[in-house]
């Protein structure tokens, strides 16, 4: 099976996606996978002795011929996904050829639909319609796809259904907090949302254990100096990574998207600190928590004068009062879990 997405990378929620994946297709499917810069990213695998890939060919995502393999069951297009560039020269061949087509784990948002273009819509309309499997992991995404005629089925990030990685955890009760580095390199909010933080863990007696989930993040982490315990370098380990999350009391992320994903997935309480935009947005980590009812948890620039210690409080208490927020969520691995058997059923259709 050829699978695009933005692996090999070390970003930890994209090899959260691809070990996801593994977990459910490996050994059935060798895996090929698709990356822009094919010797970059083989050589940076081979060099880490990553097990994961172990058995993982890595080709070049311009190379049309893989996929029209004899033995190449189907194209999988996970993370990124066509609106974001990825994998149209791939998805095109195995179109043409007739290969399976599973477009998953992706939002599709106003980049794929044209006000004015009936053409364009055309196109896009086309081009998703064409998946045997098609599925977003917002419900938004759902109400796009159908403006453009398009049935979309939701099926929640894939790395709800990550299996964990015990491993070693602080010696006390901790917060788990993820900088996004581009989102904070010269952000005037920063420093005061890591404040807050830093009172709130504090007055919980808490450990603050900082978890960046790229090298970008490790590096404006350590420029910022902020106090706590640094996990580093834990990018290529997103199994390992949910575990110590989910013994976490209390997740922050400050603009990463599957550090809220990891702490749903283990109800862990968590905040997204959004100190780039206002109100509402189409962005992944916003929508993952508002749609999942959890929009007390979500802090956009407009909000973040209430992103205090006191009421950082109040919300990690209240969240634990059973009955006061669905947690529907906590069902996501099994809708997870069915989409994978369905995809099963297609493979060998």
């Amino acid at each position: 099976m050829v699978v695009r997405g933005y692996y090999g990378n070390g970003n930890c929620g994209d090899e959260a996606l691809l070990a996801t994946l593994l977990q459910y297709f490996s050994p059935a499917y060798r895996f090929i996978v698709s990356v822009n810069d094919a010797g970059r990213v083989a050589a940076n695998l081979k060099k880490k002795k990553i097990g994961a890939y172990a058995d993982v060919k890595v080709v070049w995502s311009l190379d049309r011929g893989v996929v029209t393999r004899r033995d190449v069951a189907g194209f999988l297009l996970g993370g990124g996904g066509l609106g974001l560039g990825f994998g149209w020269d791939q998805y095109m061949f195995a179109w043409r050829k007739g290969k399976k087509i599973i477009h998953t784990g992706v939002h599709v948002t106003e980049e794929y639909v044209s006000p004015a273009r009936d053409a364009f819509n055309d196109v896009t309309r086309a081009l998703l319609g064409s998946a045997h499997f098609f599925s977003v992991r917002h419900r938004l995404s759902v109400e796009t796809a159908a403006r453009l005629g398009v049935q979309a089925a939701y099926v929640p990030d894939w790395a709800f259904a990550l299996k964990a990685e015990p491993g070693p955890t602080p010696g006390r009760d901790y917060v788990v907090v993820t900088i996004r580095a581009d989102a904070h390199q010269r952000n005037p909010h920063t420093l005061r949302c890591l404040q807050s933080i830093a009172a709130f863990a504090e007055a919980e007696g808490l450990e603050v254990v900082l978890l960046p989930f790229d090298v970008s993040d490790q590096r404006l982490t350590k420029r910022l100096k902020v106090p706590g315990q640094m996990f580093g370098g834990l990018f290529y380990r997103p199994a390992y990574v949910k575990h110590l999350i989910a013994h976490a009391r209390v997740a922050f992320s400050l603009g990463r998207y599957h550090p809220i994903v990891f702490a749903m997935a283990s109800d862990v309480p968590v905040f997204s600190v959004d100190a780039v935009r206002r109100g509402r947005s189409d962005d992944k980590t916003c929508l993952q928590l508002i749609e999942e009812g959890l929009d007390d948890f979500h802090f956009p620039i407009d909000r973040l004068d209430d992103f205090t210690p006191a009421e950082i409080g109040r919300l990690v208490r209240r969240y634990a009062v059973s009955g006061t927020y669905s947690k529907s969520f906590m069902n996501n691995a099994a809708l997870v879990d069915a989409a994978a058997g369905r995809i099963h059923e297609i493979l060998q259709s």
